[in-house]
Formats: C-alpha cells, sequence, structure tokens
C-alpha cells in the first residue's frame, strides 16, 4: 500500500474541524430586528457560503483518497453509506470514509446528493509550455501531457480494485493511450492486502506515493530516472503480477512492508516494457520494500529500503542479450502541512548473461525539498544518475546515459483542484552524449 496519503491524514483532521460550519450554526432569532424578507435573504447567503465550502471540502477529501488504493476504496464504501467505518480498515481509511461519509450526509441533507453510480471516476490532465519539453527535450514551444481517468468501483468491503487509463503524447509526438494500472485486490486482514494485475512497482517513496496525474505532485515532473517507461524512465515503474502490502502499528510508529513478483521486463525500441501478456523466456522481477513511518516529534517522517533483482531481455538484438539487474535503495520522505522532503538513492548490480562484459555498477538518486506557504508551494530539486555505459541494461535504453540536473520551481495553487507550475533547470548530459541545456517551464495541472 502506498502511504502518501498517511501524513496527510492531519489535513482531513482539518476537514472534520471545518465541518461546523458558521452558517450553519445561526438561529433565525438572531435575526430578529430585520423583516422577514431581509432575514431569508441573509439565511440564503449563509447557506450558498456553506454549500460553496461543503464542495470544497468534499473536492479535498477525493484528492486525497485519489493518493492510495486502500484510502480510495475506503472513502468510496463510506460514499455509498455505509453508517461507520469498518474496524478492520487501516487507521487512515477510517479517518477519511468519516470525513467523506460526513460531507455527504450535509450535502444531502441540503439537497445535494452525492454520486451513487458506484463507480467513482476521478481525472486528471496537464498542458505546458517551454523552450524544451519536460520528458522530451528535443521539442519545444507548447505541450499537451497527458488526460489521466483514475476509477475505483466499489465492490465490498474487502475487495478492491483500482484502473487508471491515460492518454498521453509519447516521444513521436502522438497521442497514445495506456492502462497504466489495472489491479484488483482483496484485504486479506487487518494489515494485509494482496493485489494482483498491472500495478506501480513499490520501490523507494516516489514511485507509488505519485501515479499519473501531475496535479497532485508540487513538481512540475517526476525525477529523470523513474520516469515512467514510455517517458524515458531506466527503471521499471510497473510490473504485472502479484502484490502483498500492508502495515502493522508498533508503539507510535508504523512498520509499512510490500513484496511483489511479476513478469520480468524487457526492452523494445530502447524503451522498458512489463510485458502486459506474460514473458517469453519465463524471466520474473521479485523484491520488497520495508519502510517506518515515525510518530511523536518526528511525525511524518517515513524512512525505508528496498530491493529488486529481475533478467531483463534486449530484444533489439538477435539472438536477445540478457541482464541480471539488482537493485537496492534506501530513501527518506518528511511531508507535513508546511514541508515536503523526498531523498532516494538506488545501486545497481548487474550481470552480463550473454556477453563478455562481465559485472557493472551504477548508481542514481535524488533530493526535493518544498516549502507549503499557502497557496505558494517553491520547491528546489538535485538529481543525478552515474550510469555505465558497458552495462548494457543502461547502453540499450534511449535515456540511459548519466546525468546530473538541478532545477528550482514555484507551484501556485489556482484553487483546490487546478494548480500552475513554473520550473527553471539545467541538465547535463555526461557520456555518451556530452551536452547541457537550459529549461524553463510551466505547466498548468488540474483534477476533476
Amino acid at each position: 500500500m502506498s502511504t502518501a496519503a498517511q501524513p496527510r491524514a492531519r489535513r482531513a483532521r482539518l476537514l472534520v474541524a471545518a465541518l461546523c460550519l458558521p452558517g450553519l450554526g445561526h438561529s433565525p432569532a438572531s435575526y430578529a430586528a430585520a423583516d422577514d424578507t431581509g432575514r431569508i435573504a441573509v439565511l440564503e447567503q449563509k447557506l450558498d457560503e456553506s454549500l460553496r465550502l461543503i464542495r470544497e471540502l468534499s473536492a479535498r477529501v477525493h484528492e486525497l483518497e485519489a493518493r492510495t488504493p486502500e484510502a480510495g476504496t475506503a472513502v468510496a464504501a463510506a460514499s455509498a453509506g455505509a453508517a461507520v467505518a469498518p474496524a478492520n480498515q487501516p487507521e487512515t481509511a477510517q479517518r477519511l470514509a468519516v470525513v467523506e461519509q460526513t460531507v455527504n450526509q450535509m450535502v444531502a441533507s441540503s439537497g445535494q446528493h452525492g454520486d451513487d453510480s458506484g463507480m467513482p471516476l476521478h481525472g486528471f490532465a496537464d498542458v505546458g509550455i517551454g523552450n524544451h519539453n519536460a520528458a522530451f527535450s528535443q521539442y519545444q514551444g507548447a505541450d499537451v501531457g497527458s488526460l489521466d481517468f483514475f476509477l475505483t468501483p466499489r465492490l465490498g468491503s474487502r475487495t478492491r480494485a483500482l484502473f487508471e487509463l491515460n492518454f498521453e503524447v509519447g516521444a513521436d509526438s502522438a497521442v497514445g493511450v495506456d492502462l497504466e494500472r489495472a489491479q484488483i485486490g482483496y484485504q486479506v486482514g487487518d494489515s494485509t492486502t494482496v493485489w494482483v494485475g498491472r500495478f506501480h512497482t513499490p520501490y523507494g517513496y516516489y514511485n507509488t506515493a505519485f501515479h499519473h496525474g501531475q496535479q497532485i505532485a508540487i513538481s512540475l515532473r517526476r525525477p529523470r530516472f523513474i520516469e515512467f517507461e514510455d517517458h524515458g524512465g531506466i527503471m521499471p515503474a510497473h510490473t504485472v503480477g502479484v502484490w502483498v502490502t500492508g502495515s502493522e502499528r508498533i508503539g507510535d510508529e508504523k512498520l509499512t512492508y510490500d513484496l511483489y513478483a511479476g513478469n520480468g521486463q524487457r526492452i523494445v525500441g530502447g524503451i522498458l516494457d512489463m510485458n502486459n501478456a506474460g514473458n517469453t523466456h519465463g524471466s520474473a522481477i521479485v523484491g520488497g520494500n520495508l519502510g517506518l513511518l515515525l510518530g511523536g516529534s518526528l511525525d511524518g517522517l517515513k524512512i525505508g529500503l528496498d530491493a529488486f533483482q529481475t533478467r531483463i531481455e534486449d530484444q533489439g538484438q538477435s539472438p536477445s542479450y540478457f541482464t541480471r539487474v539488482k537493485s537496492y535503495g534506501t530513501y527518506a520522505a518528511y511531508d507535513t502541512d508546511s514541508w515536503e522532503g523526498i531523498a532516494e538513492f538506488d545501486v545497481f548490480n548487474d550481470q552480463d548473461l550473454t556477453g563478455s562484459t562481465g559485472a557493472h555498477s551504477s548508481d542514481a538518486g535524488f533530493i526535493q525539498l518544498g516549502y507549503r506557504g499557502g497557496r505558494y508551494t517553491p520547491y528546489t530539486r538535485y538529481e543525478r544518475g552515474a550510469f555505465q555505459q558497458a552495462d548494457h541494461f543502461f547502453a540499450a535504453q534511449t535515456n540511459g546515459s548519466s546525468y546530473v540536473r538541478a532545477a528550482l520551481g514555484l507551484r501556485f495553487d489556482l484553487d483546490l483542484v487546478s494548480a500552475l507550475k513554473l520550473e527553471l533547470a539545467q541538465t547535463r548530459l555526461t557520456d555518451r552524449v556530452i551536452r547541457s541545456y537550459d529549461e524553463i517551464l510551466m505547466q498548468y495541472a488540474i483534477r476533476f
């Protein structure tokens, strides 16, 4: 389970506090000095303000539920009319469910009925402009980023489902459609959920904390080396297989865990492919992630370790080349109402299985820091990747060259559902092709 929504549970508490709307608490007697027409006008104005705030609160809850599959299905259960959040739901999901239930009850009592279709649908979209494209530097000018649909069907108290359908522009400037996630799960216990299908590979923190809807992230784009595969990422961002995830409370701390296995990826046309239909050579990826969410004075801090092993086939060669890839990573994330800090570092120990180049060691990492100052969120990020070009796994990928990137950005929240982002960055490619380019990028990202 992605834990990105857990630190944001404190925002759910703000919603609960805001539910005691002042506009609904006034008695008509307080306007006894006014005539009936004036009193009715004042009350209607108060009611309109209250309904507006209710809609804003509901939108904020939908944003929180979109952050994790577990929280999303819990909120969906509340929206369907659950009287009380089930006791076997995780702590964060329970709080979100209660908030959503209360908001929906208030909306219903005001004659504003929520969606009861049984298919919660959320959407995300972004467009941009810059002297380079944020993902494909060979383009410049205006660009369409993606149109992302996020579905969490209501199936039952323990059955889970999450589907993410994304329309995005590729490296050839054509619009493609991809089923980014298609996972069906079952909560087998208070602390364990089993997912089957295509999911975000749970390494590090960033890959499962942020999906394809860019509006949920404070930054304008993902770190280059953990970009999604069709945007040039060099790590397997998606896996098709089985994923066991959960958490256990240990005093004030919470231990999170992920274990997964699935189809080994391949390289096709310089791009990683996760083998949706299955493997042709029986390769597999196996891995795990162990995290600790701290409490007390360190509330909001999560630290963790992850590792995976897979055998990658390069189908651009005849016969195909195979590389055994082993990755070991560590990460830390600090997420509060005011600060967001994320740092990840990965080491790759790869072995050439078909050639004579032997073993190779590479590494990559990034650090990002943002400050939430009301509607303005300035952020900075530094990232680098040092990839051995004698390692066929990196040499065969279009974006497998070593690089350094520094970025300074600003996010401005226009309202609860849209954000304008500006980023200044410099990217230096340090092997294969030696070049450097500066970027001035702007993005308008929304959710609906």
